[in-house]
């Protein structure tokens, strides 16, 4: 029979010959398993309440709350399962999930009692009485300080001090209580907490019945949590000391854990639902199904213009016929962002990869180059994107002055003055150019980066590749594409892939050089998926076609991605 070692309250481990010393039944098992048995009973009846109509609530609300009471009621009966057939497993599911619904009823009493309002006071109140806050802090200091040097000068290793430095040390002491009575009462005075109370009070009147209901149950959710990780439920479900460990990090690990399920994997489910929505944030919203989607990504082929159907625009005249869009700004931002992954991909890749070779070299002054062309990326992206914005202005940017200078010495050698003077190219303006200024300032912001990364692939390769290709007569161009680009590969689709999901990502580039013109200006020049879900979302408050779109780049970013990975694993399995 295995021996099972059981962490106990004081830290040690004590020995079990297996399941033959387990405990009989608490009471505190006994009230644990009835609660669980009650919170079953209390989803069932919130699920009764939706499924039946009982409640008359959106469509949106009632599945959400539907599902969730669904998941309630599964979960609960399944401890209660654990739990009876004393499972080793019951101990840490009752505790996850009564610690799992404390959150959720601690949340509903937040929201119940507006409790954001009264944070808002109480942030007014702590910020009037800061002052005296810093006071008894300082007097805090002062006495801790006042030990310390008291403890040091008495050590029993060194001599004994003067009494007068004894009595010193007794001043500054008194000095601190005296601080920490002071400025403790004017801290509470003009911290209001007899007017804080008040307004938590009102708030909790509001609706007493349902904020007791609340109290209680996060009460008895605290009690069970505690009871079933006690050292005592360790040993009666038989407990080892790994899941004991194993348990302690999850624990630790947990308010992460629910920081992400809150802030981004709760949004971004609920997005996907919305998604099947027709909602704009205030009315109900209104399950489409796929409507959506179909909008967005809606096509149709006809002979002419003339005869699509109702809702759809001509976007592109091919020699089979027209081809119409039933959301032709989306696809005029797939349009947009595809040429911008064309020429930006290039651009942030190719010059980084050439730089990083000519770093490689070791010249003199190299490191200082490295790290000079290191500033794009960790400078501010809106900062360095209104820096290009004034230098790409029509009439007093540095890049027209700079073309308009090499033009005046290209005139100066050919006759009749062929290259304009002075140029005024819009770049920001033309819709023809527009884009072009997007992959300018997105490639230069990238290639730094990019350059850090080849240069610390090429420190990868072995010397003795180049040394003994040197010796077989190769010159620089053959060892480069010999040995320095092969043996790049995984760097080369590490920097690729991330370029091109930054790309399809395109926004804050493109958000400030419009301003203070429309997201996308001009004519939908610089409009991309990223840009256009903005609008949808933030400017046309369509949150569940924005959602949908949202979800149709993810997969476009996905696929793209999946495909890069497929490749580079296809060539590592061929090499």
């Amino acid at each position: 029979m295995s021996a099972t070692a059981v962490e106990i309250a004081g830290g040690s481990l004590l020995s079990l010959p297996g399941r033959m010393l387990r405990p009989p039944v608490t009471a505190s098992l006994r009230i644990v398993l009835a609660w669980h048995v009650i919170a079953a009973l209390v989803f069932a009846w919130i699920a009764f309440n939706i499924f039946a109509a009982v409640w008359a609530l959106s469509s949106l609300p009632r599945t959400v709350i539907g599902v969730g009471a669904t998941v309630g009621i599964i979960v609960n009966l399944g401890v209660v399962l654990l739990i009876l057939r004393s499972s080793r497993r019951a101990r840490m599911a009752s505790f996850t999930v009564n610690y799992l619904t404390l959150i959720l009823v601690i949340v509903l009493l937040f929201q119940s009692l507006d409790l954001a309002s009264y944070l808002d006071d109480f942030a007014a109140s702590f910020n009037a009485a800061f002052l005296p806050f810093i006071g008894l802090a300082l007097s805090v200091a002062w006495i801790v300080l006042a030990r310390r040097i008291k403890a040091r000068i008495h050590d029993p290793r060194r001599t004994s001090p003067p009494a007068a430095l004894d009595n010193v040390l007794g001043a500054m002491r008194w000095i601190g209580l005296a601080g920490v009575v002071v400025f403790g009462l004017a801290w509470v005075w003009m911290l209001k907490p007899l007017d804080l109370a008040r307004l938590l009070a009102d708030s909790f009147s509001t609706s007493p019945a349902l904020n007791t209901a609340y109290v209680v149950a996060a009460v008895l959710l605290l009690w069970c949590a505690i009871t079933m990780w006690s050292a005592r439920m360790a040993v009666r479900f038989d407990a080892s000391a790994d899941q004991l460990e194993a348990q302690s990090g999850w624990l630790f690990l947990s308010p992460n854990l629910i920081g992400f399920l809150l802030f981004f994997a709760g949004p971004l489910i609920f997005s996907l639902v919305i998604s099947f929505y027709e909602w704009n944030g205030i009315t109900a919203p209104t399950f489409v199904g796929l409507g959506n989607y179909v909008e967005t990504l809606g096509l149709q082929v006809a002979s002419s213009a003339d005869t699509l159907p109702a809702g759809y625009e001509d976007i592109f005249t091919a020699p089979f016929g027209v081809i119409g869009a039933s959301d032709p700004l989306f696809w005029r931002s797939i349009s947009n962002i595809v040429v911008f992954l064309v020429l930006a991909v290039p651009l942030a890749v190719i010059p980084a990869l050439i730089l990083a070779v000519l770093i490689q070299t070791g010249y003199r002054g190299t490191k200082a180059f490295r790290t000079i062309f290191f500033v794009p990326a960790v400078a501010g992206v809106i900062g360095v994107t209104l820096i290009w914005k004034q230098m790409l202005n029509s009439t007093v940017g540095f890049v027209n002055w700079f073309i308009g200078w090499v033009n005046g010495i290209i005139n100066l050698f050919v006759p009749g003055d062929p290259m304009p003077q002075p140029v005024e190219i819009g770049w920001l303006s033309d819709p023809s150019v527009a884009l072009f200024a997007v992959v300018l300032v997105f490639g230069w912001s990238q290639f730094g980066f990019n350059t850090v990364l080849f240069t610390a692939g090429m420190q990868g390769i072995p010397k003795e590749l180049h040394e003994a290709a040197m010796l077989d007569g190769a010159g620089a161009t053959r060892r480069f594409f010999s040995i320095t680009l092969p043996s790049l590969r995984a760097t080369t689709f590490f920097v690729v892939a991330s370029t091109v999901i930054l790309a399809l990502q395109l926004f804050d580039i493109v958000y400030a050089l419009n301003q203070p013109n429309p997201v996308g200006f001009p004519d939908n020049a610089t409009l991309t998926p990223v840009v256009y879900l903005y609008q949808l979302g933030f400017q046309q408050d369509a949150f569940g076609q924005a959602s949908a779109v949202a979800w149709i780049l993810f997969i476009l970013i996905f696929s793209l991605t999946l495909v890069q990975f497929r490749r580079q694993r296809r060539y590592a399995e061929e090499t």
